[in-house]
């Protein structure tokens, strides 16, 4: 990433509890990570979600359960603190709009003419991640390992052959993870496509290749144009205790917004 894009998460202001993840793979490509942890004892009403808009404020308020709103609410204030370093902005100044199929970015500034930053966000339980690149797509993904989760059952409705395989001969205290690892791995992808799980998870195989990565074989295309899935990369992160992580990003730089 430019040094012009590089963020300091001294400048996000308490309460918000936020480090930067190293991935390495995801860090030569000029992606940082923020890991966020929620406090649940916040209220939407103080100072520190002044920054955010009318809209989100509204979005905040229609969520039934306060931790669902602190995890919206949150998250987007260290996005727009993030994402105001990038551009030169205050916070609440940073405009965010949403694409065709729905898909946040940011609207640059008049005259601003720096490459456009790419961004994507996931949060689960007591957590959240916050990818962002300079003229790469990036996607992310994080999931609480659930001990309750029937993770046999929803295995056929993410897992590609290469996936159930692969898994199938792993032992088996290890394959709870491995099932969250394909999770991850294909949300984050799809993300960072822009396509979403409209098409579903199993078209696709993250499982089975040599390297300690994702490994993409695509094996069912129903998608406009699911051979874009192969010119992506991505990673596992280092996740906080108890959960699953990853991050993908586009190998090739192009504009994104």
């Amino acid at each position: 990433m430019d040094q012009d894009f590089a963020i300091s998460t001294r400048s996000i202001p308490h309460p918000f509890r936020v480090h930067a993840l190293d991935e390495p793979r995801a860090s030569a490509a000029g992606v940082e990570l923020l890991c966020i942890t929620f406090d649940f004892t916040m209220n939407r009403d103080e100072q520190a979600f002044a920054v955010l808009s009318d809209e989100e404020r509204a979005r905040a308020g229609r969520f039934v359960r306060h931790e669902d709103a602190i995890r919206f609410a949150t998250t987007r204030v260290v996005l727009r603190h993030a994402l105001a370093q990038c551009y030169g902005l205050s916070p609440a100044e940073v405009r965010l709009e949403r694409d065709a199929a729905g898909r946040p970015h940011v609207i640059p500034p008049d005259g601003h003419l720096r490459t456009p930053l790419d961004f994507n966000v996931s949060h689960s339980g007591g957590h959240a991640l916050v990818a962002l690149a300079a003229g790469r797509r990036v996607g992310v993904d994080i999931e609480a390992r659930r001990a309750d989760l029937d993770w046999q059952r929803l295995a056929a409705m993410v897992f590609g052959p290469h996936d159930e395989a692969h898994v199938s001969k792993m032992p088996t205290h290890q394959r709870p993870d491995a099932f969250y690892d394909v999770w991850t791995a294909k949300e984050a992808l799809l993300k960072a496509l822009g396509s979403g799980v409209v098409d579903g998870l199993t078209w696709f195989s993250v499982l089975g290749g040599k390297r300690e990565a994702p490994y993409v074989q695509l094996l069912d295309p129903r998608t406009d144009n699911p051979s874009d899935l192969t010119r992506f990369d991505a990673a596992w992160c280092t996740a906080p205790l108890g959960y699953a992580a990853c991050v993908a990003w586009s190998r090739c730089m192009f504009i994104v917004n």
